[in-house]
């Protein structure tokens, strides 16, 4: 049995343990991927639900943001690329706290 089948990835913080990166996909073509600790991180300090679709509805494509388009929906996709986005990465402390805080 797949190991996926038995725990799938159902957060930011879980992706962040298996080091999957977070590809998020605009209708108009604009693609950022993300790094997976960065974002949890950014979550975790403005108190937001790391749950992936809670994570799309959160996301904004900057591109039509400034253009005034419509708000389309983000599409998420977990992937191992590099990041292309750059974000502030947690402090290893809180990391190793977290880690020890959800085994």
């Amino acid at each position: 049995m797949s190991r996926e089948l038995v725990n799938p990835i159902r957060d930011l913080f879980d992706a962040a343990v298996r080091h999957e990166t977070i590809k998020v996909s605009c209708q108009c073509g604009n693609v950022g991927i993300f790094d997976p600790h960065a974002l949890w991180y950014l979550f975790e300090r403005r108190g937001w639900n790391d749950r992936l679709p809670d994570v799309a509805r959160r996301m904004r494509c900057l591109q039509c943001y400034f253009a005034k388009r419509a708000r389309s929906p983000a599409t998420l996709e977990l992937c191992r690329e590099d990041h292309t986005r750059q974000l502030p990465m947690p402090d290893i402390h809180e990391w190793k706290r977290q880690l020890r805080r959800r085994r």
